[in-house]
Protein backbone atom coordinates (compact mmCIF):
# COMPACT_ATOMS: atom_id res chain seq x y z
CA UNK A 1 0.00 0.00 0.00
CA UNK A 2 1.53 3.45 -1.10
CA UNK A 3 1.88 6.35 1.26
CA UNK A 4 -1.26 8.14 -0.12
CA UNK A 5 -3.19 4.91 0.78
CA UNK A 6 -2.17 4.49 4.18
CA UNK A 7 -2.71 8.55 5.37
CA UNK A 8 -6.05 7.96 3.31
CA UNK A 9 -6.63 5.07 5.67
CA UNK A 10 -5.64 6.69 8.75
CA UNK A 11 -7.92 9.68 8.37
CA UNK A 12 -10.63 7.23 7.71
CA UNK A 13 -10.15 5.49 10.86
CA UNK A 14 -10.07 8.77 12.75
CA UNK A 15 -13.19 9.83 11.04
CA UNK A 16 -14.84 6.50 12.39
CA UNK A 17 -13.21 6.55 15.58
CA UNK A 18 -15.17 10.12 16.13
CA UNK A 19 -18.22 9.32 18.92
CA UNK A 20 -17.08 5.94 20.01
CA UNK A 21 -18.15 5.38 23.74
CA UNK A 22 -17.42 1.62 24.55
CA UNK A 23 -13.90 0.79 25.54
CA UNK A 24 -13.42 -1.60 23.89
CA UNK A 25 -14.06 -0.18 20.39
CA UNK A 26 -11.94 2.75 21.64
CA UNK A 27 -9.51 0.44 22.55
CA UNK A 28 -9.64 -1.12 18.76
CA UNK A 29 -9.68 2.19 17.22
CA UNK A 30 -6.21 3.31 19.19
CA UNK A 31 -4.87 -0.03 18.33
CA UNK A 32 -5.74 0.60 14.06
CA UNK A 33 -3.98 4.08 14.27
CA UNK A 34 -0.80 2.84 16.17
CA UNK A 35 -0.84 -0.36 13.49
CA UNK A 36 -1.35 2.36 10.67
CA UNK A 37 1.25 4.59 11.71
CA UNK A 38 3.14 2.17 11.89
CA UNK A 39 2.84 1.13 8.39
CA UNK A 40 3.19 4.57 7.15
CA UNK A 41 7.12 4.73 9.02
CA UNK A 42 7.79 1.62 7.41
CA UNK A 43 6.89 2.39 4.16
CA UNK A 44 8.39 5.76 4.28
CA UNK A 45 11.65 4.23 5.32
CA UNK A 46 11.38 1.63 2.26
CA UNK A 47 10.80 4.38 -0.30
CA UNK A 48 14.06 6.09 1.15
CA UNK A 49 15.59 3.03 1.17
CA UNK A 50 14.53 2.76 -2.76
CA UNK A 51 15.53 5.75 -4.03
CA UNK A 52 19.19 5.52 -2.42
CA UNK A 53 19.16 1.73 -4.29
CA UNK A 54 18.15 3.81 -7.99
CA UNK A 55 20.76 6.46 -7.25
CA UNK A 56 23.61 3.97 -6.38
CA UNK A 57 22.55 1.95 -9.56
CA UNK A 58 22.44 5.67 -11.68
CA UNK A 59 25.48 6.30 -10.51
CA UNK A 60 27.30 3.02 -11.19
CA UNK A 61 25.93 3.16 -14.86
CA UNK A 62 23.86 -0.05 -14.37
CA UNK A 63 20.48 1.64 -14.97
CA UNK A 64 18.58 3.37 -17.97
CA UNK A 65 15.59 3.91 -17.16
CA UNK A 66 12.83 4.43 -14.24
CA UNK A 67 9.37 3.57 -14.13
CA UNK A 68 9.52 4.16 -17.95
CA UNK A 69 11.62 7.39 -17.80
CA UNK A 70 14.84 7.83 -19.62
CA UNK A 71 18.08 8.62 -16.66
CA UNK A 72 19.04 11.38 -18.95
CA UNK A 73 15.43 13.11 -18.55
CA UNK A 74 16.11 12.91 -15.05
CA UNK A 75 19.25 14.34 -15.04
CA UNK A 76 17.83 17.16 -17.62
CA UNK A 77 15.08 17.24 -15.07
CA UNK A 78 17.85 18.23 -11.95
CA UNK A 79 19.70 20.50 -14.44
CA UNK A 80 16.53 22.62 -14.90
CA UNK A 81 15.55 22.26 -11.20
CA UNK A 82 19.27 23.50 -10.66
CA UNK A 83 18.86 26.56 -12.66
CA UNK A 84 15.91 27.51 -10.80
CA UNK A 85 16.64 26.74 -7.14
CA UNK A 86 19.18 29.29 -8.67
CA UNK A 87 16.68 31.91 -10.25
CA UNK A 88 14.82 31.71 -6.77
CA UNK A 89 17.60 32.54 -4.72
CA UNK A 90 18.40 35.62 -7.19
CA UNK A 91 14.55 36.64 -7.43
CA UNK A 92 14.44 36.36 -10.83
CA UNK A 93 11.08 34.80 -12.91
CA UNK A 94 11.29 31.53 -12.90
CA UNK A 95 10.39 29.67 -16.63
CA UNK A 96 7.27 27.73 -16.68
CA UNK A 97 9.89 24.94 -17.07
CA UNK A 98 11.59 25.68 -13.97
CA UNK A 99 8.37 26.67 -12.07
CA UNK A 100 6.81 23.06 -12.95
CA UNK A 101 10.09 20.79 -11.97
CA UNK A 102 11.15 22.82 -9.18
CA UNK A 103 7.77 23.06 -7.67
CA UNK A 104 7.68 19.23 -8.37
CA UNK A 105 10.85 17.91 -7.45
CA UNK A 106 11.00 20.49 -4.08
CA UNK A 107 7.50 18.89 -3.36
CA UNK A 108 8.78 15.51 -3.38
CA UNK A 109 12.32 15.92 -1.82
CA UNK A 110 10.23 17.81 1.25
CA UNK A 111 7.50 15.99 1.77
CA UNK A 112 8.02 14.77 4.97
CA UNK A 113 9.71 17.84 6.12
CA UNK A 114 8.22 20.95 7.95
CA UNK A 115 6.88 23.24 6.04
CA UNK A 116 9.25 26.32 6.41
CA UNK A 117 9.08 28.17 2.57
CA UNK A 118 12.79 27.14 1.78
CA UNK A 119 14.12 25.08 -1.18
CA UNK A 120 16.18 22.48 -0.78
CA UNK A 121 19.38 22.43 -2.18
CA UNK A 122 20.34 20.68 -5.48
CA UNK A 123 21.98 17.03 -5.05
CA UNK A 124 24.95 17.94 -7.22
CA UNK A 125 25.29 20.99 -4.33
CA UNK A 126 25.22 18.39 -1.58
CA UNK A 127 27.73 16.38 -2.56
CA UNK A 128 30.02 19.12 -2.99
CA UNK A 129 29.34 20.73 0.59
CA UNK A 130 30.00 17.02 2.02
CA UNK A 131 33.72 17.01 0.25
CA UNK A 132 34.23 20.31 1.70
CA UNK A 133 33.27 19.18 5.05
CA UNK A 134 35.37 15.90 4.65
CA UNK A 135 38.45 18.84 3.57
CA UNK A 136 37.49 21.25 6.72
CA UNK A 137 37.42 18.36 9.24
CA UNK A 138 35.07 18.04 12.25
CA UNK A 139 33.88 15.71 15.35
CA UNK A 140 30.82 14.99 12.54
CA UNK A 141 33.29 12.23 11.07
CA UNK A 142 34.10 10.42 14.10
CA UNK A 143 30.38 9.51 15.74
CA UNK A 144 28.53 7.28 13.76
CA UNK A 145 25.67 8.99 11.15
CA UNK A 146 22.19 7.57 10.68
CA UNK A 147 20.31 8.88 7.10
CA UNK A 148 16.90 8.91 7.82
CA UNK A 149 14.19 10.27 5.63
CA UNK A 150 11.42 11.44 8.73
CA UNK A 151 10.90 14.50 10.89
CA UNK A 152 11.11 11.79 14.05
CA UNK A 153 10.99 8.10 14.88
CA UNK A 154 13.54 5.54 15.94
CA UNK A 155 16.34 3.06 15.41
CA UNK A 156 17.32 -0.34 17.18
CA UNK A 157 20.79 -0.52 17.40
CA UNK A 158 22.89 -3.32 18.65
CA UNK A 159 25.15 -2.76 22.03
CA UNK A 160 28.60 -4.61 21.95
CA UNK A 161 27.75 -6.18 18.62
CA UNK A 162 31.11 -7.87 18.66
CA UNK A 163 29.70 -9.80 21.74
CA UNK A 164 26.87 -11.47 20.00
CA UNK A 165 27.66 -14.03 17.44
CA UNK A 166 25.39 -15.94 15.39
CA UNK A 167 23.50 -18.97 16.31
CA UNK A 168 23.95 -22.36 15.09
CA UNK A 169 20.74 -23.14 13.66
CA UNK A 170 19.12 -26.86 14.16
CA UNK A 171 16.32 -27.29 11.50
CA UNK A 172 13.15 -26.88 12.97
CA UNK A 173 14.19 -25.22 16.04
CA UNK A 174 14.20 -21.16 16.89
CA UNK A 175 16.71 -19.21 17.78
CA UNK A 176 17.46 -19.42 21.76
CA UNK A 177 16.23 -16.26 22.89
CA UNK A 178 18.77 -15.81 25.59
CA UNK A 179 21.37 -15.86 22.57
CA UNK A 180 19.19 -12.89 20.54
CA UNK A 181 21.31 -9.69 20.59
CA UNK A 182 20.71 -6.67 22.79
CA UNK A 183 19.22 -3.97 21.02
CA UNK A 184 18.47 0.10 22.25
CA UNK A 185 15.42 1.48 20.77
CA UNK A 186 17.04 4.86 20.54
CA UNK A 187 14.31 8.03 19.63
CA UNK A 188 15.23 10.59 17.30
CA UNK A 189 13.46 14.02 16.97
CA UNK A 190 14.86 16.20 14.17
CA UNK A 191 15.65 19.73 15.47
CA UNK A 192 15.97 22.75 12.55
CA UNK A 193 18.51 24.87 13.10
CA UNK A 194 19.35 28.25 11.08
CA UNK A 195 21.37 31.41 10.20
CA UNK A 196 21.39 34.32 8.01
CA UNK A 197 24.23 34.59 5.20
CA UNK A 198 24.34 38.48 3.84
CA UNK A 199 25.18 38.34 0.22
CA UNK A 200 26.39 41.51 -2.08
CA UNK A 201 23.73 41.35 -5.13
CA UNK A 202 27.09 41.86 -7.39
CA UNK A 203 27.19 38.23 -6.36
CA UNK A 204 24.23 37.68 -7.07
CA UNK A 205 24.30 38.41 -10.42
CA UNK A 206 27.83 36.47 -11.27
CA UNK A 207 27.74 33.04 -12.65
CA UNK A 208 25.71 30.72 -11.21
CA UNK A 209 29.31 28.69 -10.91
CA UNK A 210 30.72 31.58 -8.52
CA UNK A 211 27.86 31.67 -6.11
CA UNK A 212 27.59 28.33 -5.60
CA UNK A 213 31.06 27.39 -4.67
CA UNK A 214 30.77 30.85 -2.11
CA UNK A 215 27.80 29.27 -0.41
CA UNK A 216 29.05 25.93 -1.02
CA UNK A 217 31.79 27.23 1.26
CA UNK A 218 29.74 28.84 4.18
CA UNK A 219 27.30 25.90 4.37
CA UNK A 220 30.19 23.78 4.91
CA UNK A 221 31.64 25.49 7.91
CA UNK A 222 28.32 26.20 9.17
CA UNK A 223 27.21 22.69 9.18
CA UNK A 224 30.74 21.35 10.78
CA UNK A 225 30.30 23.99 13.20
CA UNK A 226 26.81 23.15 14.27
CA UNK A 227 27.63 19.45 14.71
CA UNK A 228 30.94 20.17 16.19
CA UNK A 229 29.11 21.72 19.39
CA UNK A 230 25.92 19.04 19.28
CA UNK A 231 28.84 16.80 19.30
CA UNK A 232 31.04 18.31 22.48
CA UNK A 233 27.61 19.47 24.28
CA UNK A 234 26.57 15.80 24.59
CA UNK A 235 30.36 14.98 25.47
CA UNK A 236 30.43 17.59 28.36
CA UNK A 237 27.53 15.94 30.30
CA UNK A 238 29.98 12.67 30.86
CA UNK A 239 31.70 12.22 33.86
CA UNK A 240 35.53 13.22 33.97
CA UNK A 241 38.53 10.91 34.47
CA UNK A 242 41.67 12.46 35.84
CA UNK A 243 44.46 11.93 33.43
CA UNK A 244 48.20 12.81 34.62
CA UNK A 245 49.90 11.09 31.90
CA UNK A 246 50.49 7.50 29.97
CA UNK A 247 49.59 4.82 32.82
CA UNK A 248 46.54 6.76 33.19
CA UNK A 249 45.45 6.52 29.66
CA UNK A 250 46.89 2.71 29.85
CA UNK A 251 44.47 1.79 32.45
CA UNK A 252 41.37 3.47 30.51
CA UNK A 253 42.19 1.11 27.45
CA UNK A 254 43.50 -1.74 29.59
CA UNK A 255 40.48 -1.48 32.91
CA UNK A 256 37.83 0.92 32.24
CA UNK A 257 37.03 0.18 28.55
CA UNK A 258 35.71 -3.11 27.37
CA UNK A 259 38.48 -4.81 25.41
CA UNK A 260 36.14 -4.93 22.21
CA UNK A 261 35.56 -1.26 22.65
CA UNK A 262 39.34 -1.03 23.28
CA UNK A 263 40.44 -2.84 19.93
CA UNK A 264 38.64 0.01 17.83
CA UNK A 265 39.67 3.00 20.59
CA UNK A 266 40.77 6.29 19.25
CA UNK A 267 41.71 9.18 21.77
CA UNK A 268 40.58 13.15 20.99
CA UNK A 269 42.37 15.84 22.42
CA UNK A 270 42.49 19.75 21.66
CA UNK A 271 46.01 21.74 21.36
CA UNK A 272 46.13 22.24 24.95
CA UNK A 273 46.54 18.86 25.65
CA UNK A 274 47.99 17.50 22.55
CA UNK A 275 51.01 20.14 23.46
CA UNK A 276 51.33 18.53 27.05
CA UNK A 277 51.78 15.14 25.51
CA UNK A 278 54.22 16.16 22.65
CA UNK A 279 56.16 17.20 25.35
CA UNK A 280 56.33 13.97 27.37
CA UNK A 281 59.19 11.25 27.32
CA UNK A 282 59.39 8.16 28.19
CA UNK A 283 62.41 6.88 30.51
CA UNK A 284 64.64 5.95 27.64
CA UNK A 285 64.29 9.78 26.79
CA UNK A 286 61.95 8.95 23.62
CA UNK A 287 58.46 11.24 22.96
CA UNK A 288 56.02 8.95 24.29
CA UNK A 289 53.70 10.37 20.76
CA UNK A 290 54.62 8.51 17.83
CA UNK A 291 53.98 9.07 14.56
CA UNK A 292 51.02 6.68 12.44
CA UNK A 293 53.05 4.72 9.76
CA UNK A 294 49.54 4.72 8.34
CA UNK A 295 49.21 8.69 8.50
CA UNK A 296 51.87 11.09 8.11
CA UNK A 297 50.51 13.67 9.30
CA UNK A 298 48.72 11.97 12.69
CA UNK A 299 50.96 10.73 15.79
CA UNK A 300 50.19 7.77 18.25
CA UNK A 301 49.71 7.08 21.54
CA UNK A 302 49.85 3.55 22.85
CA UNK A 303 49.25 2.47 19.77
CA UNK A 304 45.96 4.51 19.59
CA UNK A 305 45.28 7.37 16.61
CA UNK A 306 45.24 11.06 18.41
CA UNK A 307 43.03 13.13 16.66
CA UNK A 308 43.49 16.90 17.85
CA UNK A 309 41.05 19.68 17.56
CA UNK A 310 41.08 23.37 17.86
CA UNK A 311 40.63 24.82 21.48
CA UNK A 312 38.23 26.69 19.98
CA UNK A 313 36.05 23.27 18.94
CA UNK A 314 37.01 21.50 22.66
CA UNK A 315 37.79 23.85 24.95
CA UNK A 316 39.57 23.72 27.96
CA UNK A 317 38.06 23.49 31.38
CA UNK A 318 38.79 25.99 33.85
CA UNK A 319 38.01 24.09 37.21
CA UNK A 320 37.95 26.79 39.84
CA UNK A 321 41.26 28.21 38.47
CA UNK A 322 43.12 24.92 37.63
CA UNK A 323 42.57 24.69 33.68
CA UNK A 324 42.14 20.68 32.33
CA UNK A 325 42.49 19.73 28.70
CA UNK A 326 40.34 17.22 27.96
CA UNK A 327 41.79 13.66 26.80
CA UNK A 328 38.66 11.82 25.12
CA UNK A 329 39.71 7.66 24.97
CA UNK A 330 37.40 5.02 23.43
CA UNK A 331 35.11 4.89 20.35
CA UNK A 332 32.79 7.82 19.45
CA UNK A 333 31.25 6.15 16.76
CA UNK A 334 29.75 3.31 18.89
CA UNK A 335 29.18 5.65 21.94
CA UNK A 336 27.32 8.46 19.27
CA UNK A 337 24.88 8.71 16.85
CA UNK A 338 23.96 11.65 14.34
CA UNK A 339 20.97 11.53 12.98
CA UNK A 340 20.93 13.43 9.66
CA UNK A 341 17.39 14.22 7.87
CA UNK A 342 19.46 15.26 4.80
CA UNK A 343 17.45 18.48 3.86
CA UNK A 344 19.07 21.51 3.70
CA UNK A 345 16.98 24.10 2.71
CA UNK A 346 17.94 27.91 1.40
CA UNK A 347 15.72 31.11 1.20
CA UNK A 348 16.55 34.39 -0.10
CA UNK A 349 15.07 38.02 0.46
CA UNK A 350 15.79 41.47 -1.39
CA UNK A 351 13.51 43.42 1.07
CA UNK A 352 13.46 41.92 4.78
CA UNK A 353 15.76 42.18 8.16
CA UNK A 354 18.36 44.83 6.82
CA UNK A 355 18.66 43.27 3.09
CA UNK A 356 16.43 46.38 1.24
CA UNK A 357 18.57 49.03 3.36
CA UNK A 358 22.03 47.54 2.75
CA UNK A 359 21.06 46.94 -0.60
CA UNK A 360 21.93 43.38 -0.56
CA UNK A 361 20.18 39.58 -0.87
CA UNK A 362 20.16 37.88 2.76
CA UNK A 363 19.78 33.72 2.59
CA UNK A 364 18.40 32.03 5.37
CA UNK A 365 20.09 28.05 5.46
CA UNK A 366 17.94 25.69 7.66
CA UNK A 367 20.11 22.20 8.50
CA UNK A 368 17.95 19.32 10.38
CA UNK A 369 19.63 16.70 12.35
CA UNK A 370 19.56 14.76 15.92
CA UNK A 371 22.32 13.64 18.08
CA UNK A 372 22.22 10.77 20.81
CA UNK A 373 24.18 8.62 23.11
CA UNK A 374 23.65 4.73 22.14
CA UNK A 375 26.44 3.55 24.41
CA UNK A 376 28.11 6.22 26.77
CA UNK A 377 30.29 3.55 28.23
CA UNK A 378 31.85 3.03 24.53
CA UNK A 379 34.06 6.53 26.04
CA UNK A 380 35.72 8.05 28.72
CA UNK A 381 36.06 11.40 28.82
CA UNK A 382 39.58 12.36 30.83
CA UNK A 383 40.75 15.61 31.74
CA UNK A 384 44.85 16.31 32.33
CA UNK A 385 45.84 19.56 33.89
CA UNK A 386 47.94 21.96 32.72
Amino acid sequence: MKLQELYSKLEEIKANAEGLEKAEDIKASIEQIKDIKAQIELQKQLEADKKQEIKNKINAGEMNRIDGKDIDDMKNKAEIYKEGFYNVLRGRTLTTEQHKVVTEINNALSSNTDTDGGYLIPDDQKTAIKELKREFGGLEFLVNTEKVSTKSGSRNIEKDAAYTPFTELTEGNDIPEENSPQFENIPFDIKDRGGILPVPNSLLADETANLQSYLNRWLAKKSIATRNKLIVDLLGTLAKTAIAGINDVKDVLDVQLDPAIKDMAIIVMNQDSFNKFNKMKDNDDNYLLEKDPQNSTRKLLNGKPVYVFSNKILATRDDAGTMKAPVIIGSLSEAITLFDRQAMSLLATKIGGSAFTKNRTEIRAITREDIKFVDSDAIVFGEITL
